[in-house]
């Protein structure tokens, strides 16, 4: 899956919009602009994108989470997955999404090399 298609696709149009960050998504170009938006946002002194993350983690749904988990990966902010993860290592959980959120928790994993 492309960078195109995982930012036109459902899922992440989802819990970008549970994020409040719908327009971070819609500005981003590619996996790399991505990133420097979200860590642009968070301001290291703010916490502002980890803030969101924590907020939306406690109430969205068990498949949501694990994609949540995927976009904090691919958004260079893995050590907040992981510390979000209650029993064992986020990746033990992967494999629990299936469909269109599969495809688009893969897509996050694979944009990390890009």
């Amino acid at each position: 899956m492309t960078f195109a298609e995982f930012k036109a696709g459902e899922p992440a149009r989802c819990m970008f919009r549970k994020l409040g960050l719908s327009e971070y998504l819609d500005a981003a170009s590619s996996w790399r602009s991505l990133r420097t938006l979200i860590v642009d946002f968070n301001d290291c002194d703010q916490g502002n994108f980890v803030k969101l993350v924590r907020q939306c983690d406690g109430v969205c749904s068990s498949g949501e989470r694990i994609l949540l988990h995927a976009i904090c990966y691919a958004c260079d902010f893995a050590w907040l997955a992981d510390k979000l993860q209650k029993k064992g290592a986020v990746w033990q959980n992967m494999d629990r999404a299936s469909g269109e959120w599969g495809r688009a928790v893969a897509a996050c994993i694979e944009g990390v090399a890009s």
